[in-house]
């Protein structure tokens, strides 16, 4: 079932019984208790996004003793799956740890299947706005460059340079139409116009002059229209951006900072642009969510809290690009803090990306099958 057709169905969910779940999962509570019916629970089951949680997983077992499946799907088969188990009446998955949360919230959250629970260590250490949705750690994506073809540094002045003849069929980018963070990260450019209007007349002296209806769609026609490289995956940029011996290498944008751990392994010649303007790039959330029929809800909130921890957190922090909000990860050698990027990168808005992410699509598709 496709997630279209899966949306017209939310109708059927009663506001009543999303407002009892949510009671049931906030509040004070006993950890102790909670901790002892873990330990009888014995076991959960996880739907991930990440291959990382299956290593903190692994962990977790070894110090409590309790068993931890993880299931790991792709964003959409994720949410679906979820959805269409819990609207079935099957209850197996005990918490998800998903991204594209304006998808996932639409039909998990909002329908009352999956309810947002906050462990002691997130409550008393994460900044509010990290609560709800509870995320479990921030992910970066990026612009690249070559550093063999750039050797005096960072060629990228303004992302409307990727617009421009010098870039033309040259510039690599994961194709919107199957990434639902990047649908929802070019709300945030629509969402702010008027800064991207003002870039463009600090790079070119001149207001910019569109066709679309804001910069936002602008970019994205221009965009297409140079003739970007559509790709399937940020592996694949990252290699292709950065491999080594080109006369005229390509340019990567949105692809994950993570892959950058792969610089000395794969002998690359690749780093990312801190200069570009308005913004370095654009920040997603994995977000946890609990199952509002776990069979094994205690288990599920153990692991929701190690995960919280520096322990629970450190198959992410083995790379640069990825972020808890807790106040104690000491940054991967080389990268910055959480808060040096969040001053520097589109956090795009829920809200409006969920609203807004369908016209996204729209223009993309406009100009990408042309």
């Amino acid at each position: 079932m496709k997630l279209t057709q899966i949306r017209s169905r939310l109708a059927t969910c009663l506001a009543a019984s999303v407002c009892m779940l949510f009671a049931t999962h906030s509040g004070a509570e006993d950890w102790s208790k909670i901790e002892a019916a873990a330990k009888q629970e014995g076991k959960l089951l996880v739907y991930s996004t990440t291959s990382r949680t299956a290593k903190a997983a692994k962990a977790f077992s070894k110090s409590t003793g309790i068993a931890v499946e993880v299931v790991r799907l792709k964003e959409q088969e994720l949410i679906t799956r979820s959805y269409q188990e819990a609207q079935s009446g099957v209850h197996k998955v005990d918490m998800v740890v998903g991204e594209d949360w304006p998808a996932a919230r639409e039909l998990l959250n909002n329908t009352g299947y999956f309810v947002n629970y906050i462990p002691p260590t997130a409550k008393k250490l994460f900044a509010k706005k990290h609560q709800n949705p509870l995320v479990l750690g921030y992910i970066n994506r990026v612009f690249g460059y070559n550093t063999e073809k750039h050797p005096n540094g960072d060629p990228l002045k303004s992302v409307w340079d990727l617009t421009t003849d010098e870039y033309k069929g040259r510039v690599m980018i994961r194709d919107v139409a199957i990434t639902g963070e990047h649908q929802n990260a070019l709300t945030e450019w629509v969402r702010r116009s008027s800064d991207l209007e003002a870039a463009y007349k600090k790079r070119f002296g001149k207001s910019l002059e569109m066709t679309e209806a804001n910069a936002g769609l602008e970019f994205i026609k221009r965009l297409l229209q140079n003739d970007a490289i559509i790709m399937t995956s940020d592996t694949k940029i990252a290699a292709a951006v950065g491999a080594k011996g080109q006369e005229k290498p390509p340019y990567g944008m949105f692809y994950v900072y993570s892959k950058h751990r792969d610089i000395k392994k794969k002998d690359l010649a690749l780093s990312d642009s801190r200069q570009i303007d308005p913004t370095l790039g654009y920040m997603y959330p994995i977000v946890l969510q609990l199952s509002a029929n776990a069979p094994n809800p205690n288990a599920a909130k153990m692991f929701m809290e190690y995960l919280g921890t520096i322990e629970g957190f450190a198959p992410w922090a083995k790379s640069p690009g990825v972020y808890t909000p807790n106040p104690n990860q000491i940054p991967f050698d080389g990268d910055m803090p959480l808060a040096w990027w969040e001053e520097r990168m589109w956090l795009y808005d829920l809200d409006y990306a969920a609203a807004n992410r369908g016209n996204v699509l729209d223009v993309w598709l406009k100009y990408a099958q042309r």
